[in-house]
């Protein structure tokens, strides 16, 4: 029988094909050809791709000439500008040229945006649906004549604003502005800000508030969110000091009752956490710090029966779990930053709590051989392992996977590994392997992965400094039916 190539497929499936691709494959893929290239950027495959403007290195005038001779209609834009030598004309050709397909703008100059020039830019999206303005809004300088007023945005959903010194302007009212949203990232440090969370409290979905003072953090936790699903709270952790204040945040979370994600970027104490497994019966994912949780303090969450995955930051007790109820819906932990009293005695509790386990990420953790030795053998559900900045291992460590026979994906950074680190890992069914900045290792490992990672589809080498890119190629010719990326970021 003979083999079908891809260019005897009907070119209307390329873009279906395309979808699948990592962004670096459909990179790879649009050099191919003019059709190849047509193809991997046109439909909703542009959703995936933004298209990075940046006027900080003094080349506008090309990015007008090239932009707009493209045939490419983008929907993803970000603009990256010195505030003192914006060219707007030049800035409002490219907006023009692709207004009607933009759907998500960003605006990144590196110090401030003239409200008139905010109002300029907005004028040319009339069918935008995210803004991000990073950085300060500032009002005109001298004289100028008052401009236009803003457009109401009526299909914008998301908006973020890195700094709330632009709500303090009269010519903007994102309450006028952007009556739809239901998606808001911005901090709560003013009366200003305060009313617009208030405004929008209704129909808000997605929530992401930094409180930098606080005189507006209890008024804010008195507010109602009832549609709320997914919210990223930032507060100072003495607040959780302050009976008042701990008081204000459970009943807060208390009516939450559709949250499906919470990201506490402070460290709550167990009433908040309490609060939250209690009310909050819809949760997938929390993330949270654990430096003022005490022993226990996590059986509370056997209470979340639909919760998928849970990340950790700080310093816990290894006996923080005990009471807990199993999950079976947990299927992913992250521990980052985090120091166990008793690392092995936490995992221990943990292989009955979480007997579905899939994924555990360990960055900066104090994992030893001796725990990890406890993983492999107790935590037979691992398909995914990633070990990075853990100090405590040593060379042992590793003969230790082959015991975790569903492990599909190994990920290993910043970590001390031995030059014979292959000959340590026995045969595994390892499919995915990446190494991150593990200096000690050099090309001679790379013909050794054919036989230690038979079954192996995608390998990533990251700033291994020793590793070379002729020995990155070899290695492509000895798999040419694996996926090999190199970055060799100094």
């Amino acid at each position: 029988m003979d083999k079908t190539e891809l260019s005897d497929l009907p070119e209307e499936l390329l873009p279906c094909i395309f979808e699948h691709l990592p962004l670096q494959d459909l990179k790879n893929a649009s050099l191919v050809c003019s059709v190849w290239c047509q193809a991997a950027f046109s439909g909703r495959i542009l959703s995936r791709i933004m298209l990075r403007v940046d006027f900080r290195d003094g080349i506008q005038h090309q990015y007008r000439q090239y932009l707009v001779e493209s045939t490419r209609a983008y929907r993803n834009v970000g603009f990256y500008y010195r505030s003192d030598q914006l060219d707007l004309d030049v800035l409002l050709t490219v907006l023009q040229k692709f207004e009607e397909s933009i759907v998500s703008l960003k605006i990144c100059p590196n110090y401030f945006i003239m409200v008139h020039d905010l109002q300029q830019m907005l004028v040319q999206v009339p069918n935008l649906e995210s803004l991000y303005v990073v950085s300060r809004i500032c009002p005109e300088l001298g004289n100028r004549e008052p401009g236009e007023p803003f457009p109401v945005m009526r299909k914008l959903k998301h908006l973020y604003l890195e700094n709330d010194a632009g709500l303090q302007l009269d010519e903007i009212d994102f309450r006028t502005m952007t009556p739809k949203i239901t998606s808001l990232d911005m901090d709560c440090d003013s009366q200003r800000a305060l009313a617009v969370y208030d405004h929008f409290s209704s129909q808000l979905r997605e929530l992401a508030v930094f409180f930098k003072r606080d005189d507006f953090f209890l008024p804010f936790c008195e507010l109602q969110f009832p549609l709320l699903e997914v919210l990223d709270f930032y507060c100072d952790d003495q607040q959780f000091d302050v009976p008042t204040a701990v008081q204000a945040v459970s009943n807060f979370f208390r009516r939450l009752p559709k949250l499906r994600r919470i990201t506490l970027r402070c460290n709550v104490n167990e009433d908040v956490l309490a609060a939250i497994t209690e009310s909050c019966p819809e949760l997938t994912t929390l993330y949270l710090k654990g430096d003022n949780l005490g022993e226990k303090s996590f059986r509370h969450l056997g209470q979340l029966k639909k919760m998928k995955c849970l990340k950790v930051e700080g310093w816990i007790r290894c006996n923080i779990l005990q009471g807990c109820s199993p999950i079976p819906s947990l299927r992913q932990l992250y521990l980052h930053s985090v120091l166990i009293d008793d690392t092995q005695g936490f995992f221990q509790l943990l292989k009955d709590i979480a007997p579905n386990l899939q994924i555990l990420e360990a960055i900066e953790s104090d994992i030893d051989d001796e725990c990890l030795n406890y993983i492999s053998c107790n935590i037979n559900s691992l398909r995914c392992l990633v070990l990075e900045f853990c100090p405590n291992l040593t060379e042992e460590a590793f003969s230790f996977l082959d015991r975790l026979s569903q492990l599909h994906e190994l990920k290993l950074g910043y970590l001390d590994v031995p030059p014979n680190l292959l000959e340590l890992i026995p045969r595994n069914s390892i499919r995915r392997f990446s190494l991150y900045r593990c200096d000690k290792l050099d090309d001679a490992i790379l013909p050794m992965v054919p036989e230690k990672f038979p079954n192996l589809s995608h390998m990533e080498i990251a700033s291994c400094h020793r590793i070379t890119l002729e020995g990155v190629e070899l290695l492509r010719q000895l798999m040419p039916d694996a996926d090999i990326d190199s970055f060799m970021l100094f």
